[in-house]
C-alpha cells in the first residue's frame, strides 16, 4: 500500500474485537511513531508505553470514563499505545510533537490492516489518576499527551473518509 492509500485507508474505529495484534506488526507501529517529526529533535522528550495488560486497560477505561458512566472509550481495543512527554526544549511543541507521533502511527496501522483510533479521554483518565501514571512507568516530569486504540474492528463502522478535499484549501501563488 502507497502513503495516500494508507491514509485514505485510516479510519476511528470505535469498536474493536479481542485479536491481538502481532508483535512485530506493535513493533512496526511504534518504529513508525518513533520516525515523527518532533520539534527541535528533541526525541528524549518522548516516550511511548504499548499497554496490551487486560487488567490496565480496564483500570485505564474506567479511570478515562469517570465523566461519563457506562462509556468505553477505548472501546475494547486490545492494545493502547500511550505517548508520554515532559515539556520541550520549544515551549509546547510537544503537543505537535503527539500529533505528528500518533498520526504516523495510524497510518502506520492502516498500511498493516489494523485499526485505530486517536483517544483524548483516555489522555485526561491517565492523567487524571496518578496510580496510573505509576503503574505505566512514567518517569518524573512526564505527562500523558495522547493515546491510540489498535486493534481490529468487531464489526464494519460507517466510515467517514471521502474521495473529495474534506478541508478547504487555498493555494496562493
Amino acid at each position: 500500500m502507497n502513503t495516500l492509500d494508507a491514509i485514505k485507508a485510516r479510519h476511528s474505529t470505535r469498536g474493536f474485537s479481542d485479536r491481538q495484534l502481532s508483535d512485530a506488526d506493535l513493533e512496526a507501529i511504534l518504529f513508525a511513531g518513533g520516525q515523527a517529526a518532533v520539534g527541535g529533535a528533541d526525541f528524549t522528550s518522548l516516550k511511548l508505553y504499548a499497554v496490551q495488560d487486560p487488567q490496565l486497560l480496564k483500570d485505564i477505561d474506567e479511570a478515562s470514563a469517570r465523566t461519563r458512566p457506562g462509556f468505553h472509550p477505548l472501546y475494547g481495543a486490545p492494545t493502547l499505545v500511550v505517548l508520554a512527554s515532559k515539556e520541550s526544549i520549544l515551549k509546547n511543541i510537544e503537543y505537535t510533537n503527539a500529533g505528528c507521533v500518533i498520526q504516523n502511527m495510524m497510518v502506520a496501522a492502516a498500511d498493516l490492516g489494523i485499526d485505530s483510533v486517536y483517544l483524548w479521554m483516555a489522555m485526561y483518565g491517565i492523567n487524571g489518576e496518578p496510580e496510573l501514571v505509576k503503574r505505566l512507568g512514567f518517569p518524573e516530569g512526564y505527562t500523558c499527551l495522547g493515546t491510540v486504540a489498535l486493534g481490529y474492528e468487531a464489526k464494519p463502522f460507517p466510515k467517514l473518509k471521502a474521495e473529495e478535499q474534506r478541508i478547504e484549501a487555498t493555494i496562493i501563488r
